[in-house]
Parts: C-alpha cells; sequence; structure tokens
C-alpha cells in the first residue's frame, strides 16, 4: 500500500505548477548570478602585507559560480525554504481544502502509509530543488566560463582547489544543503497536517523559520543559536572551512536528524488522531 501511495503522491507531485514554477526560480537565480558573474570584475582577493595577490589564470568558472549560490545566504534560508514551504504546505492541507482528502483515505491505504508516502515525497521535492540548483549552475558555468579551479575565500582565508576537489566539495556541500532543506519540508509538512488551507500552512512554515532566523541575530538569545533550525540551514558552505570542521558538520546534521524526526512525527499524530470530514 505505501509503494502504491507513494507513485500516486509523485505523480501529483510531478503535476504540480509550483513544483514547475519553483525550478524556473532557481534557474533563473542561477541565470543572474551567471550574468553578474560575466559582465563585473572578478573577486578581490586582499593579501596578508596589504597588497593583492596576482594570480595567472582565469578566476571566473563553473565551480566558482556554483561555490557563490551555495553560500549564498538568501538561497538555502529564504528562497529553498520559502518554494518547499509552498509544496509540503499543501500535501495534506491542500487535499483537505479540495475535499479530495476523504475520498482519498477511503481508498484500500492506512493512514500512515499516506502520511509516510507524502513525507517521502516531501523530502524528495526538497533534495530535489538543492541538487538542481547545484547541477544547473554547474552546467550553466561550463557552458559559459568552462572549467577551472576554484579560490574560495572562508573567513579570512584563501585555498585554492582543483578542479576535481573543488567539483567534490561542490557535490558534499549540495548534499548537506539537501539534508538541511529536508528538515524544512518536515516542518511543512507538519503545518500541513495542522491546518485546513494550504497557504496558511505555508505562511506558518515561513513564519517559524523567519521567527528562528530573528533569534539566531538577537544577542539577547545567543545561547540559543546553536539549537535554532535556521543556524544549520546553511550547512552546505561548511565544506570550504579549511580545515572541514566535521565535528560543527556532524553536531549541525544530528540537530537537522532530530528536527526532522520531530515534526516528521508529531505531523504525523496529528494526521492519525485529525477527524477528516470533507
Amino acid at each position: 500500500m505505501f509503494l502504491a501511495a507513494l507513485k500516486v503522491e509523485l505523480a501529483k507531485l510531478v503535476r504540480q505548477r509550483g513544483v514547475l514554477v519553483g525550478l524556473g526560480v532557481l534557474a533563473l537565480l542561477v541565470g543572474l548570478f551567471a550574468w553578474g558573474t560575466w559582465n563585473f570584475p572578478g573577486p578581490h582577493l586582499p593579501g596578508t602585507a596589504g597588497g593583492e595577490f596576482i594570480v595567472g589564470g582565469k578566476l571566473k568558472t563553473a565551480a566558482l559560480l556554483s561555490y557563490m549560490l551555495l553560500r549564498f545566504p538568501l538561497a538555502f534560508e529564504v528562497l529553498l525554504p520559502l518554494l518547499i514551504a509552498t509544496v509540503a504546505g499543501g500535501l495534506l492541507a491542500g487535499e483537505r481544502h479540495l475535499g479530495t482528502l476523504r475520498t482519498l483515505l477511503t481508498r484500500p491505504v492506512s493512514r500512515p502509509a499516506l502520511y509516510l508516502a507524502k513525507l517521502m515525497v516531501a523530502w524528495l521535492h526538497a533534495t530535489a530543488l538543492a541538487l538542481f540548483l547545484g547541477a544547473f549552475s554547474l552546467g550553466l558555468g561550463f557552458a559559459i566560463f568552462g572549467g577551472g579551479d576554484l579560490l574560495p575565500v572562508s573567513s579570512g582565508s584563501l585555498t585554492i582547489l582543483v578542479q576535481k576537489t573543488a567539483l567534490l566539495r561542490l557535490l558534499e556541500g549540495y548534499l548537506l544543503a539537501a539534508a538541511a532543506m529536508t528538515a524544512v519540508a518536515s516542518l511543512g509538512l507538519f503545518f500541513s497536517s495542522l491546518c485546513d488551507n494550504p497557504l496558511t500552512a505555508a505562511g506558518l512554515t515561513v513564519a517559524f523559520l523567519l521567527v528562528s532566523g530573528a533569534l539566531t541575530v538577537l544577542p539577547y538569545f545567543e545561547s540559543w543559536r546553536p539549537h535554532l533550525l535556521t543556524t544549520h540551514l546553511s550547512l552546505g558552505g561548511q565544506v570550504f572551512r579549511v580545515p572541514i570542521p566535521w565535528p560543527e558538520v556532524l553536531r549541525s546534521l544530528e540537530y537537522l536528524a532530530g528536527y526532522s524526526a520531530m515534526f516528521a512525527l508529531l505531523g504525523g499524530l496529528i494526521f492519525w488522531r485529525r477527524d477528516v470530514l470533507c
């Protein structure tokens, strides 16, 4: 029953207009970054003695474009969570709003199987958005700038990564970013199980993230910062620190897994116990 429900939910997801709109928005973002990278000078590389580095070769590469998007805070803290909330918030609330959820539950499929299928679809959508951003930025970058090494500037340090190493770091970074986005998907499905309107569910998801983000910058809640969800949404950029802080990365993954499991469990309990009247 679960596999049948998952197949149906995947078919619904592919037909959703919001999914295509989200991919189009991400493609537009990559295009704007590529245009800006093409038309403006390369990054400023300050030297330790007050001068500047003279770099032979080219700074503008496909890896640089993908790296800039991975390190762009608004991409993984605002834009992708908003797109994910729009879809995940409608998975249950949208069915209830249209009056199709009760009909769906009359079929020989249990509530846990249906909820698990929707949870898997929400996670797959979130993962697909993050990986699409990485793959499309690399593809467009290779088409415009070609390959080459990467010079990421992080925390005042400068490291030169050969192309093979840079691509491997980018893969790791976007996989970690995808893991962070699945926690947002669980949050969106939780509010979707709680609300009757998909817009309300999506709005509450975004509002939760905005409040969490505000708490991370307020000095009064500095002790809360390591435990807040938004603190860990930019996890992908950690792989470009030298050396890679694997203990911090693993700690962030633990928090993300905890948030994802908590919201998924709460949403499942609400969906299990709630009467479906329409």
